[in-house]
């Protein structure tokens, strides 16, 4: 559990206000509410109590029918409406007419493909999220990013999201929201434009053409018509739309979350593919970036899917996540034995996969494994101040640096300024070492915990640097055990960063 007094006051009222509406939302909902952006990053700092919004997501539980998805996001815009009125005296706000939180409610399946209305991909898995019933901070969701979905399908779902969060965007005077639709075509373009795309047996250049994705729809809203009275009212209303005889009508904000939630369904026909996590070790290439970099190139244009982890210095080693359809078609090119003049290097080799939430790969080697099993092996001392820490760290790695041979000519500075060109961050220390043909650049940073807001708050900072990191992490035993969970999904979404634990002198 992460005290909320450990952010800013404004942080911590905003925390504990959507902690005790969330309270309220999981009584009447069966789902799990976590909050994340400005009001948890780095402690609160830069949460403003009158331009700063709260960014929720809600995760439901259970599969439901269309009807039963709408009837719950109705319910659910009834406690988004109150949590907006609850905002004005509780943080103070002046702004009545727009919203102040965004609520994003997603389905498993939405979770587990990792799909966010935004289109960023890694979502779910890479952000740092607050779970307001057990006040945890977690890197990811649980089962984000465990499969894949193709682009028709999770284009469709990023719709949806959208539409769904816009039902939801009612502001503290109750105004806001999706706006009744009467235009001359029978439904919004951009739904049918979306529902195009899903069109099993579309031709070349229909894929957008929206009287084909009104026509999918409007064939799946027939079949379903009677599975509620809403679905009813609803095909109605739309036959009549379509040219039908009767008195036409606007679509309400419901009609096009129904319609939105049928979408959804035609989306999620498709079966999950499994995600996989892989590494592909190249020997007899040069340990330059540029080589590094041409390699990452020629994987991606293999591996269409795949997405870079990290990239290990030494032996080039690249820890890969892709589908589990790309990792099969590298270890058939392997067992063919092209892989290494694909690559134009002596020889490759391929790891097993692996799940996501269980990655095991090759044996850790190189120069910044052997830095970090080092550090490991540091105890500081429990009765020393953080400052006095940091010294006793940079005495004992420029002892050791100095009487180990291949680290002899390795530098070490403190608080660093590290730059990728077009910003600079501050580091603890940046470690410079020969790898070859160049310096190879190291950065440590350095953390004794207070509690586990103090790894994440730290980590927050780690994540804006572009270097390989090795964080250092200092604190009881029972505190580090707590951490454990995230150290190693963070170890299997981010291979450029290394966690490593440090026990104090007393644990």
């Amino acid at each position: 559990m992460t005290a909320i007094g450990e952010w800013t006051p404004e942080a911590s009222s905003a925390i504990r206000l959507c902690k005790d509406w969330a309270r309220e939302v999981t009584n009447a909902i069966p789902c799990t509410v976590y909050l994340f952006g400005s009001a948890i990053y780095r402690g609160g700092d830069q949460f403003d109590l009158q331009r700063s919004d709260l960014d929720i997501i809600v995760v439901f539980h259970e599969d439901l029918d269309v009807t039963e998805r709408v009837e719950r996001l109705e319910k659910l815009r009834e406690f988004k409406a109150y949590l907006e009125l609850q905002l004005v005296p509780s943080l103070h706000r002046t702004n009545c007419e727009e919203p102040g939180v965004s609520v994003v409610p997603i389905s498993r399946l939405e979770l587990k493909a990792n799909i966010h209305k935004s289109g960023v991909r890694r979502f779910f898995d890479k952000n740092i999220f607050f779970e307001l019933g057990t006040e945890r901070q977690s890197v990811g969701l649980p089962d984000a990013g465990i499969g894949t979905l193709p682009d028709e399908s999770r284009q469709a779902l990023e719709y949806v999201q959208n539409i769904r969060n816009q039902f939801l965007g009612v502001s503290a005077n109750l105004t806001g929201g999706i706006k009744a639709f009467d235009g001359a075509d029978p439904l919004p373009k951009p739904l049918a434009r979306v529902a195009a795309q899903l069109v099993p047996d579309a031709e070349e250049g229909e894929w957008y053409d929206t009287r084909l994705g009104l026509e999918y729809l409007w064939a799946e809203l027939s079949r379903r018509r009677s599975d509620s009275e809403r679905l009813k009212a609803l095909y109605r209303k739309m036959s009549v739309r379509r040219g039908g005889r009767g008195t036409r009508h606007p679509l309400t904000d419901v009609d096009q979350l129904l319609l939105a939630e049928i979408l959804h369904d035609l989306a999620a026909i498709t079966p999950l593919e499994p995600v996989t996590i892989w590494e592909i070790r190249f020997t007899g290439a040069p340990p330059t970036e540029a080589e590094r970099a041409r390699l990452a190139d020629e994987l991606r244009r293999l591996v269409p899917d795949a997405q870079i982890l990290g990239i290990f210095v030494g032996s080039i080693v690249i820890r890969v996540r892709s589908s589990k359809r790309g990792y099969v078609t590298i270890q058939r090119l392997n067992e063919l034995a092209v892989l290494a003049q694909f690559f134009g290097v002596d020889a490759v080799h391929v790891s097993p996969s692996s799940d996501p939430r269980e990655f095991v790969g090759f044996a850790p080697q190189g120069p910044i494994e052997r830095i970090a099993g080092r550090i490991a092996e540091w105890r500081p001392q429990s009765t020393d101040s953080m400052r006095v820490t940091e010294v006793n760290l940079a005495s004992w790695l420029d002892e050791w640096l100095h009487d180990d041979k291949t680290f002899a000519h390795a530098t070490v500075t403190r608080e660093a300024l590290v730059s990728d060109g077009a910003s600079s961050v501050r580091a603890d220390f940046l470690l410079r070492f020969g790898t070859g043909e160049q310096d190879t650049r190291l950065v440590i940073e350095l953390v004794r915990l207070r509690s586990r807001s103090s790894f994440f708050n730290q980590l927050e900072h780690v994540l804006q640097l572009t270097l390989p990191t090795i964080l250092v992490v200092v604190g009881s035993y029972q505190q580090l055990d707590g951490l454990r969970g995230d150290i190693d999904r963070l170890a299997q979404l981010n291979a450029q960063i290394r966690v490593v634990t440090v026990p104090l002198d007393n644990g």
